[in-house]
């Protein structure tokens, strides 16, 4: 697989500093990310040890995330968005909505670099921590806006627009559906990355006669979580 790493020229503008942040927690992202066939250059872990650290102290002011223990952090938030990234191609332009903390956004612009990422959340306080990485980074072509989802499918420079529309546990899957398809381009893809997935959340998407729908099941690394993505495309593509 190609992760467009050659294509990667990360800096940070702040030091790595944390002590509960450093190398046996790069080390973690990185057997996890390996399950899923995805090798890291140690420029893109210490991206994600950045985003990391900044995440939790963000989190003291904002709470942007439940989750603050590092090992937590590392698995169900990097490692868990980590695991789509085979499913999305190069050169792709994708949209994350829901993305809170930038998962799995943020993340996918680190390991699929030449993407354009949209990220978008109808929390303020967020899109400001997104927007704080993005300028104590050098990325670009990622973008974090503050909106709602169902408003975007409506705006002219959203609408059909992207290659990939993902969200994760970001809301009931037919719900998600209908905003994703508005923001799809024709042969696009819609990806929901859920925990349980219950059969009768699953039956509305599944009984369309307009959508080619597939569940996969994964399980997270170290704890064997288990959890599921739903890819969902037109059947006429």
């Amino acid at each position: 697989m190609n992760n467009g790493q050659d294509e990667l020229n990360l800096t940070i503008k702040q030091p790595l500093s944390n002590i509960t942040f450093n190398k046996d927690w790069q080390q973690i992202i990185e057997i996890g990310a390996s399950e899923f066939g995805v090798k890291l250059t140690q420029e893109q872990l210490d991206f994600l040890t950045f985003h990391a650290k900044e995440l939790i102290k963000w989190n003291k002011k904002f709470n942007i995330t439940a989750i603050v223990d590092p090992f937590d952090v590392a698995l169900k938030h990097f490692i868990d968005s980590i695991a789509i990234a085979p499913l999305i191609s190069d050169s792709s332009k994708l949209i994350d909505l829901g993305s809170g903390g930038g998962f799995p956004g943020m993340v996918l612009k680190v390991v699929k670099p030449s993407c354009d990422v949209f990220m978008a959340d109808s929390s303020q306080k967020k899109v400001n921590f997104l927007n704080y990485i993005i300028t104590q980074t050098s990325l670009s072509r990622i973008i974090a806006v503050n909106a709602r989802a169902e408003a975007l499918g409506k705006e002219k420079d959203y609408a059909n627009q992207f290659d990939f529309v993902i969200s994760r546990a970001f809301t009931a899957l037919n719900r998600f559906t209908e905003m994703a398809l508005a923001l799809l381009k024709d042969g696009g893809t819609i990806i929901a990355m859920k925990g349980e997935l219950k059969s009768e959340e699953l039956a509305p998407i599944i009984n369309r006669k307009d959508l080619n729908v597939k569940v996969s099941e994964y399980l997270l690394p170290f704890e064997r979580h288990k959890r599921c993505v739903v890819i969902i495309r037109h059947k006429n593509f």
